[in-house]
């Protein structure tokens, strides 16, 4: 959640609240304490610093509009597959991205759990992924090869090492089995993965 020291006006309503993606959209919640309708989200695009505010949904109840915030957060998360800025984002292939023994948990999250809903192409020339999860900081590589995770190539720890190395690894397994099928659906004979036969020269 982006924090501001610096209070900000936007037709007579205060943002109490925002939420900023990678892709530097956002949403924010507002109160304006003489307003008939008190409470109010909106989403916002963010460029140099300003944030243009459009598409407002005002309520009278705190609460409601604090739901209404939350659930336009996940929908736009679901819709698109972004991550708040300055977070450490992991996608899972998992169908149970929200079970407790699918993802680690530390003390940096995970923040958030994301499902997609179905198979989604979030990352160009990347695989489809079920879903993703949100952390504070940075997974170890163990906790990430231990529950079958992919880093986001445009997590803040990302190098241009890091992502050329990430990129010579063999696929995981299961998206070796999805090749194979599509493979063999074509009629043809799936093809081993080099990097995981070294030992048959």
């Amino acid at each position: 959640m982006d924090d501001k020291n610096q209070k900000e006006i936007n037709h007579g309503y205060e943002i109490k609240r925002t939420v900023t993606f990678e892709n530097n959209r956002g949403f924010a919640l507002a109160e304006n304490p003489n307003a008939v309708q008190p409470f109010v989200t909106w989403v916002f695009t963010e460029k140099d610093g300003k944030r243009d505010y459009d598409w407002g949904h005002y309520s009278n109840d705190g609460g409601e509009a604090e739901k209404d915030f939350k659930h336009r957060i996940a929908d736009y998360q679901r819709q698109y597959g972004v991550a708040e800025k300055g977070m450490y984002k992991y996608y899972s292939m998992r169908n149970d991205v929200f079970d407790a023994d699918a993802y680690p948990k530390t003390a940096h999250g995970p923040v958030r759990i994301i499902s997609l809903g179905e198979l989604k192409r979030v990352e160009k020339n990347k695989p489809p992924v079920m879903g993703f999860l949100e952390y504070t900081a940075p997974l170890t590589d163990e906790q990430v090869s231990d529950y079958g995770l992919r880093a986001a190539s445009g997590n803040p720890d990302i190098t241009a090492d890091t992502r050329q190395r990430t990129e010579n690894l063999p696929k995981p397994i299961m998206e070796q089995l999805a090749d194979a099928e599509k493979q063999v659906q074509r009629g043809e004979t799936p093809a081993k993965d080099k990097k995981q036969n070294l030992d048959e020269r």
